[in-house]
């Protein structure tokens, strides 16, 4: 079956450096299967979102910063009418502007918090994984993908359940010369 897996995401340019690890994330557990990802154009472009393509997206990822620019909201309502499967996450060192605190607070959706773009990556990862096995067959993900997701899940799995190890210091601890 040949189909694409399309991705929305909204999100504001300071959210950047999140947005291309969420492309590198799909190059790397889609390799059979074609992935699109669109995005909430830019403020100073002045254009209006792709909204079409939101609605015929397999999945919609908000990733919030600290202020709600234009047409995040416009994007979320249009997902949240169409029922696309939704992945909300939050950036918990960023100050919500107020605009940010009240659609926060009107929105009734989990929100996953993280610190840093490393954990938010992973955070996505597991979730997106485990919404791509569930949701199958509907996503068409071709049968090689579908085991290397499976074998990738597992992997992660496997690593949270594994004890961490003790912070290893390395370096002038007792004083050097650098």
């Amino acid at each position: 079956m040949d189909r694409e897996l399309s991705i929305y995401i909204s999100a504001s340019e300071e959210m950047d450096a999140e947005c291309e690890l969420v492309g590198q994330l799909l190059a790397e557990i889609t390799r059979q299967t074609r992935s699109t990802i669109r995005r909430t154009p830019p403020s100073r472009d002045m254009v209006n979102p792709d909204v079409e393509a939101l609605v015929r997206s397999d999945f919609y990822i908000a990733i919030l910063g600290g202020d709600l620019v234009a047409p995040i909201g416009v994007e979320w309502q249009a997902a949240q009418r169409a029922r696309v499967r939704t992945l909300g996450y939050r950036n918990a060192e960023a100050t919500p502007s107020p605009s940010m605190q009240h659609f926060l607070r009107h929105t009734e959706h989990d929100w996953q918090e993280y610190h840093t773009p490393g954990e938010f990556i992973r955070k996505l990862e597991k979730t997106l994984l485990s919404r791509m096995i569930e949701e199958t067959p509907g996503l068409g993900l071709h049968l090689e993908d579908l085991e290397e997701i499976s074998a990738r899940l597992k992997a992660l799995e496997d690593e949270e359940d594994q004890e961490p190890t003790p912070d290893e210091r390395r370096g002038a601890s007792r004083g050097g010369v650098i």
